[in-house]
């Protein structure tokens, strides 16, 4: 038969020291997260408006009509019009705090986030069945995060997305 002597278990010491890490861990992944969930949700709305401008493409190229994405920037919303002006999909929204803004470029008429190359603030971007397209960028920013996101529609319809200015 065995005797126990000393006791066993954690030292007062020991649990301050374990659950100070803890905190320290806590307060760290609490305030370094805010800046990488704003910096998700800019990403997030610049593919987004990204994916409807390239579906908008194909639909103009399969469909052999013109199709419209509309930007409404005052709501924070875009969707895609068929010629008819009749609304395909669903209208989609930019996720929380990012917005269309002025890229400060020195473009007159252009200071909304928006600079079509072709005809200025027609609040749209339209493709064609030959699968070009009306040329300009989107302008996204983070009020979270400030940082820019820029959405880029060339000419032949190919549509970009850059993590700044561009």
């Amino acid at each position: 038969m065995m005797l126990i002597t000393g006791k066993s278990g954690f030292t007062l010491i020991e649990l301050v020291v374990v659950i100070a890490i803890i905190s320290l861990v806590s307060f760290l992944v609490v305030f370094s997260g805010g800046d990488f969930f704003s910096k998700t949700r800019l990403e997030s709305s610049a593919e987004n408006i990204a994916a409807l401008l390239r579906w908008a493409r194909r639909l103009a190229i399969t469909k052999r009509k013109r199709y419209e994405v509309i930007f409404d920037l005052r709501r924070k919303t875009y969707w895609v019009e068929d010629g008819e002006a009749h609304t395909r999909g669903e209208v989609k929204r930019l996720e929380k705090n990012v917005i269309f803004a002025d890229p400060h470029l020195g473009k007159v008429g252009e200071e909304d986030g928006m600079i079509e190359l072709d005809d200025p603030d027609d609040d749209g971007f339209l493709f064609y069945p030959e699968g070009t397209a009306e040329a300009g960028s989107i302008y996204l920013w983070s009020k979270d995060s400030k940082r820019w996101y820029t959405v880029t529609i060339a000419l032949n319809g190919y549509v970009r997305v850059y993590p700044e200015k561009h």
